[in-house]
């Protein structure tokens, strides 16, 4: 099983293309000191159309930074299964569970829309005082305010310089 393997069953795991699961936009909310913090409004709704009550949460690098990727509960079991069905003695396998797996958390949606984002993730992510709620193709990702500025910034850069940046992704 190749890397483009593993990602292409990623990718037709969790994909939201075609699904009522389409995360939007960008949310910032403040942890509190438990460590909880509210789910925004608009990925709650998209998470209520799946009757998911529960996100999963985990580790994840993009752009070069430490942030946390979550998907709710049905995707992230949809993800699982396409797991299953790859050998368990493929080392891209086992490095995928060891990293991503491994550290991932299911995190019920208490009645007033928050979570409680586990210590050893908010630990890797830097996440202390404000989170970004930020929309992914695959579900959302999670960032510390501070970094996620910065990944914003270089992005927001980089197009800046090269305005056609993006032109192999279009559609």
């Amino acid at each position: 099983m190749g890397e483009d393997e593993i990602k292409s069953g990623f990718i037709s795991g969790c994909s939201t293309e075609g699904s009522p699961q389409s995360f939007r936009g960008n949310f910032t909310h403040t942890l509190d000191p438990k460590g909880r913090v509210s789910i925004p409004a608009d990925f709650r709704r998209v998470l209520s159309r799946n009757d998911d009550h529960s996100i999963v949460v985990t580790n994840y690098i993009s752009d070069g930074a430490r942030c946390l990727e979550g998907f709710g509960l049905s995707a992230w079991e949809k993800f699982e299964e396409k797991l299953r069905a790859r050998s368990r003695f493929d080392p891209k396998l086992q490095k995928l569970e060891n990293f991503y797996l491994a550290r991932a958390a299911e995190c019920p949606i208490d009645r007033s829309g928050r979570i409680l984002i586990p210590n050893h993730l908010r630990v890797y992510a830097g996440i202390e005082k404000e989170a970004v709620f930020t929309a992914s193709i695959h579900g959302f990702r999670i960032w510390d305010k501070r970094v996620w500025e910065n990944v914003f910034e270089s992005a927001e850069q980089a197009l800046m310089s090269d305005p056609e940046l993006f032109t192999d992704v279009d559609i």
